[in-house]
């Protein structure tokens, strides 16, 4: 049995590891069934919703050299906390956005990087000043990091400052480049997590559809082995047990092994991504963290593509486009499972630029033989492949950055053309159709998966009509199109709808927290305040949320409860410290009861953290001048009416009233 487990084994460590082995393998067979043979090298399996996973470092315990060479490639890069981070930027330097009149900063200090955002007022003096420690740096740096914090409650929020590569500096992240945007409330949720980092330990069932998008704090750092490998748990117990070399290695995944379709899954499953701005759904009955290496991705995961009137297919190039523009390549498609990511790529090993370019244009003159002899000698001798047919591009939806294109192309290409400076701009989407790879659904369920990710990114009244249209014939015991379907009646207030769609779930499912807080949420918006609070209250009894909380104190002030809001409202940011708009209202409802001190700070930190928000300004103006500080109030004043979303709604505080 030890010399099958010696033969699975790729033996290059050092003579003490070696021991470390033998000597777990020798006190294995002298322990009693019920201890784990993981536990005799020092580690454990994974419980709950990705189970059966372990450290990366136990698969360097057999693999040492390919773990090793593994750690510099940019997916084992794509995760970390600061400071295993490998410093790359220019730390300490500001930057200016101009559009929001934001002043932006990441210094570091000792081991941690803190985050900090600020304005100017009339005087140049910083107002709405912001600071955070940051918890988690996001990608590798090779061409681009983002910056996130995560909350108590354990959700994870992304920064709106990102660092470019490609020419050293500071500049606004995807989607923060507008005069409004999200702030510091943009969360990262499951299905970003899902592609830049290794699964999260959560309790079973906690990575469904509805569950709050919450994260341990110990996390892992970087996408490891097993994502591409599949749990490796049962495959180092067979190992450590004698089992035999047949069973050891079926434990684990080979990708080079798999069928075409679902080897290529295994790198699809995060470099396949059509628009950016619409996401697939995954399938009902799949939860996030629930694809395992081996699978079809289609099984897991209904892949959509999108039109835009004004962008051509080929031109239509984003970051993560690695595996949608080599899908679309003649090439991959008239290969017949031939051509591979894994033809040119060894995930293991970063890419040396030129011996790398040299080893591709040796598999592409593998299926094109005459072009060695009449189109290669042509060729200028610094010149490849990838450098014509594979040109690099500015992508465009984070413009600052620019990425080969795997989309395998004739050309001729301006490469000047490709990469020059564009200004970023949100797509005008008039189509979105299921991808056509694997086996996506037919009928009216490829309706509803073509019409749920357009309602998870917009709330767009004709698209809710249809997946009503859908749902009518169609009938599914996952509550999943359901409660996207209540969030788009929600978000276009139509209440009375939202109310009977949430009925209908909590018929089926009674418990099901998101459904009762959003028939409160329905409630409340036709004015049944009495009724939202009960229905809050039920939600909050199975799981507490800041929505519900904040939900349920707007309630409560509508009946002129003021205790019981505030109470709610403390609630609500003790669980989300940055939900502005519970800051805001602690402050108006601290104004009615007469407390201005209280009313001022909480009105404060609502603009620290959203100084766009102008009804926070309304009322820190009023407040402020009731306290007699009419130099703050007018300092504020002139803040908001150039920097708030809607400054028209401060004008009628220009003149304060005459006593």
């Amino acid at each position: 049995m030890l010399q099958n487990w010696l033969r699975a084994c790729q033996w290059t460590a050092a003579g003490a590891r070696v021991a470390l082995i033998f000597t777990a393998w020798i006190a294995t067979a002298q322990t009693g069934p019920d201890q784990d043979p993981l536990s005799l090298i020092g580690f454990r399996a994974t419980e709950g919703a990705a189970a059966g996973y372990v450290e990366d470092r136990a698969c360097a315990v057999c693999h040492p050299a390919l773990y090793k060479s593994y750690q510099h490639v940019g997916m084992a890069q794509s995760f970390a906390r600061p400071s295993r981070a490998k410093a790359i930027e220019d730390f300490g330097r500001e930057y200016y956005h101009k559009p929001s009149q934001r002043h932006y900063q990441i210094r570091r200090e000792g081991q941690d990087l803190i985050f900090r955002r600020y304005q100017r007022d009339a005087a140049g003096k910083p107002i709405n000043e912001f600071e955070i420690r940051i918890d988690w740096v996001m990608g590798s740096g090779n061409r681009a990091r983002s910056y996130l914090y995560q909350t108590e409650w354990g959700e994870l929020y992304m920064l709106p400052l990102g660092w470019y590569s490609e020419n050293k500096e500071w500049g606004m992240s995807p989607g923060f480049e507008g005069r409004t945007h999200m702030g510091l409330l943009r969360r990262a949720p499951r299905e970003c997590m899902f592609c830049h980092n290794a699964f999260a330990e959560t309790p079973t069932g906690s990575d469904r559809y509805w569950q709050p998008h919450h994260f341990p704090k110990d996390l892992p750092e970087g996408t490891g082995c097993q994502r591409c490998h599949g749990p490796g748990a049962e495959h180092i117990r067979a190992s450590l047990t004698g089992s035999s070399l047949e069973t050891i290695r079926s434990r684990i995944v080979n990708p080079r092994k798999l069928p075409p379709k679902r080897r290529d899954s295994v790198c699809f499953q995060c470099h396949m991504l059509p628009a950016v701005t619409m996401i697939g759904a995954r399938r009902f009955d799949r939860a996030d963290f629930s694809f395992r290496p081996g699978e079809l991705l289609s099984d897991y995961l209904v892949h959509v593509d999108v039109e835009e009137p004004d962008v051509k297919p080929a031109d239509r190039f984003e970051i993560n486009h690695h595996g949608f523009r080599f899908w679309q390549s003649r090439c991959y498609q008239e290969s017949d499972g031939e051509l591979a990511c894994i033809s040119c790529h060894n995930p293991h090993v970063k890419p040396e630029s030129k011996a790398f370019r040299a080893q591709v244009s040796e598999t592409c003159l593998g299926c094109h033989k005459e072009q060695r002899k009449t189109h290669q000698p042509q060729v200028a001798a610094d010149q490849d492949c990838v450098g014509c047919h594979m040109p690099t591009r500015r992508t465009r939806d984070v413009v600052l950055v620019t990425m080969t294109d795997h989309r395998i192309a004739r050309g001729p290409f301006d490469p000047k053309e490709l990469v020059k400076p564009i200004a970023r701009r949100e797509p005008v989407i008039t189509d979105v159709k299921p991808l056509p790879f694997g086996k996506p659904p037919t009928g009216a369920e490829a309706e509803i998966y073509r019409i749920l990710p357009i309602l998870q990114a917009y709330s767009y009244n004709d698209a809710m009509e249809a997946l009503k249209r859908a749902l009518a014939s169609v009938e599914y015991s996952s509550p999943t199109p359901y409660l996207t379907l209540i969030k788009t009646q929600l978000n276009l207030r139509k209440y009375a709808e939202a109310e009977y769609t949430a009925q209908f779930v909590l018929d089926r499912q009674p418990d099901l927290f998101p459904a009762q807080a959003w028939l409160g949420a329905a409630q409340l918006g036709q004015g049944r305040s009495v009724q939202a609070m009960a229905s809050l209250r039920k939600s909050l009894a199975i799981r507490p949320t800041p929505n519900a909380h904040f939900n349920l104190a707007l309630a409560a002030a509508k009946e002129k409860k003021h205790q019981l809001a505030l109470e709610h409202l403390a609630s609500a940011v003790k669980l989300n410290p940055h939900l502005f708009p519970a800051w805001q209202y602690m402050g108006k409802i601290n104004a009615i009861l007469g407390k201005l001190e209280p009313a001022r700070d909480a009105l404060i930190r609502s603009l620290e953290i959203e100084p766009a928000n102008e009804a926070a300004y309304v009322e820190l103006v009023r407040v402020l001048r009731r306290m007699g500080d009419t130099r703050e109030a007018d300092r504020y004043l002139e803040v908001g009416l150039r920097v708030a979303q809607n400054p028209a709604a401060l004008e009628k505080l220009k003149s304060p009233p005459h006593d």
